[in-house]
């Protein structure tokens, strides 16, 4: 069953138009970063109509280059990275991110993130309530998860019911995607 939204919220041409505005600034790294032994650029996409709030930060080793923004506006990108400290140990943790849909309902959700000294790169992108579950859900390929469906209605009163996908791609330049994907709506084409 769907969790009730109040507000406008857009419909699929809506998201659509959004996120066709919505790049990805691949940061090459400076060389101070890239001279790290273990290091992750990490790139967010908030292809959704909500602003995304950084909530909560998780290191099991390592620590950030450059620290996340405390926001990410919504259809907008936003770049951090993380690198190991100093010695024989990688980089590894995650961050808890929130979505006001309004004000009695949000989504929770954690970047998680691992460069060892031992193993694989891996990312993680999971809905969860701490910091440590996407670094503890990554994996190699990178993830994909679903929300729960959430409904409410459009700017025309039309009923939209809609969910968020997260994925992570994993690599050294690891991109996370909060797409929001509209469902159930009477399509219209605008000419």
């Amino acid at each position: 069953m769907a969790t009730a939204v109040a507000g406008i919220v857009l419909s699929a041409i809506g998201v659509a138009k959004g996120i066709g505005d919505t790049g990805v600034a691949l940061f090459g790294g400076e060389d101070t970063l890239k001279r790290k032994r273990h290091w992750m650029q990490c790139s967010v996409k908030n292809e959704t109509q909500y602003e995304l709030v950084l909530a909560d930060s998780y290191f099991d080793s390592g620590e950030y280059y450059d620290a996340p923004h405390a926001t990410i506006p919504k259809f907008s990108v936003a770049s951090f990275s993380v690198c190991n400290r100093t010695g024989l140990a990688g980089v590894s943790g995650g961050n808890l991110w929130t979505m006001e849909l309004d004000n009695k309902t949000e989504l929770k959700f954690s970047l998680g993130y691992t460069d060892p000294v031992v193993g694989s790169r891996k990312s993680g992108a999971i809905v969860g309530h701490k910091a440590k579950d996407g670094y503890e859900g990554a994996t190699q390929y990178g993830t994909n998860s679903k929300s729960g469906e959430y409904k409410g209605k459009d700017d025309k009163n039309t009923p939209t019911y809609f969910f968020f996908t997260l994925t992570a791609v994993t690599g050294h330049h690891t991109i996370y995607t909060i797409r929001q994907t509209v469902t159930d709506t009477e399509w219209q084409i605008d000419v």
